[in-house]
């Protein structure tokens, strides 16, 4: 070991004190360690267990061992053939085991872990899942044919994080095949399944979870009602009495609905302030038996599910031009549909998460009742804006439904 003397010899007179005692405090052998040495015990277990089964698992509830230096619990079992594990922290005396696809009796292995990563003795604890929550909605599920598809009605109690998976049989081969799916933990809702031609057809539906349990598979036979694409070339954006202004801000001309670019830059907006109601008014170009339709927010985080984001609004329809309109603004129109904005998250204004955003993108889509008559002319009527701004502002909008007359 070298001393300060030694040292001393490289610096000559340049040493000062300062560096003196700089060098003084780092002198001496060195060793490689942890800098914090644990209890190299093992730790004592948890005891005195008690199990709450749950849909798919069980919750444990135990007393912890008085280590102090406890770091937490984990749980060993196998599950799906795979051996999964389960951890909670010391500062909680529950622990969660999720992911059985059964309510078969299960074993569990529970260890006390420290901070040195010694595990306790093994404490053995048998499990009795209860049905898991992807039977509960399968049981839940109904099929009806619909414009270009089928829908399907489920409920989800527990509102777990499932896949909906719609099936067809492939026409060449006569295989099942993936046609569309749903993920969600919504409560209950409805999944359209579209883009299927208007023939008879075999499908089926069936249930997943995230851990990759699965339900039996529904099948049943349909033939999807005939549904067309409106072709927004035939689109005309019209001004009749009773309308107000839609060509706020360099973005915001009334053509932009029907354009078929969704962005934050392009969109059809209201005059500010401007009292509500706010009128729409547009021709399709077509008579059509209305199926459904999409409208797309303006996205942007800004705006999405705020601004003058559109929250209530009805749509009228007729099949004559309605010219100019009179000073009865509603005369000879025909209220199609109510339509309330969704919003997944329900978070306050201003605050959106990941599912509003991805359900947004995809469209905003309502259904018109089936038994409708062909129209021509629709007209929106927005009641309310997601932030109680008096102005309204959409990106785009797309129609489908059964075509009955060419222009």
């Amino acid at each position: 070991m070298k001393t300060i003397k030694d040292i001393g010899k490289y610096f000559g007179n340049s040493l000062t004190p300062a560096l003196f005692f700089l060098l003084l405090a780092c002198t001496g052998d060195f060793g490689h360690g942890p800098i914090e040495k644990g209890n190299t015990s093992a730790p004592d277990p948890i005891k005195n267990i008690r199990v709450e089964n749950i849909p798919g698992g069980a919750i444990l509830t135990y007393e912890l061992p008085g280590n102090t230096d406890l770091l937490y619990v984990k749980a060993v079992y196998t599950q799906n053939g795979a051996r999964r594990e389960t951890r909670a922290s010391a500062y909680v005396n529950t622990l969660k085991i999720e992911g059985f696809g059964d309510t078969d009796e299960h074993d569990v292995d529970l260890y006390s872990v420290n901070r040195m990563g010694k595990e306790s003795t093994v404490v053995k604890q048998v499990i009795y899942p209860l049905t898991p929550s992807i039977f509960f909605v399968e049981q839940s599920l109904r099929t009806e044919v619909d414009f270009g598809g089928f829908i399907v009605s489920f409920e989800n109690a527990n509102r777990e994080d499932i896949a909906i998976y719609a099936l067809k049989r492939d026409t060449v081969d006569g295989q099942f095949i993936e046609h569309d799916a749903l993920y969600t933990s919504l409560e209950k809702g409805v999944f359209s399944v579209r883009n299927l031609p208007n023939i008879t057809n075999d499908f089926g539906i069936y249930v997943m979870d995230r851990w990759n349990n699965f339900s039996d598979t529904a099948f049943f036979t349909l033939t999807p009602w005939k549904e067309d694409y409106l072709d927004k070339k035939l689109f005309r954006a019209k001004t009749v009495q009773g309308d107000v202004g839609w060509n706020f801000y360099s973005g915001g001309a009334p053509e932009h609905a029907f354009d078929d670019i969704v962005s934050s830059g392009n969109y059809a907006h209201t005059n500010f302030p401007e009292e509500f109601p706010h009128r729409y008014t547009l021709d399709l170009g077509v008579a059509v038996k209305l199926s459904r339709f999409r409208l797309y927010q303006r996205p942007g985080s800004d705006v999405l599910y705020q601004h003058g984001a559109p929250k209530v609004y009805n749509i009228y329809g007729r099949a004559d031009d309605p010219g100019n309109g009179s000073s009865d603004v509603l005369a000879g129109w025909t209220l199609l549909v109510t339509c309330h904005s969704f919003k997944p998250s329900g978070l306050p204004l201003g605050q959106y998460s990941s599912e509003d955003e991805e359900f947004a993108a995809k469209g905003e889509e309502f259904s018109f009742p089936r038994n409708l008559e062909a129209v021509r002319y629709l007209r929106f009527e927005m009641l309310e804006s997601w932030s109680g701004m008096k102005c309204s502002v959409f990106s785009e909008l797309s129609f489908w439904g059964d075509i009955q007359q060419e222009n």
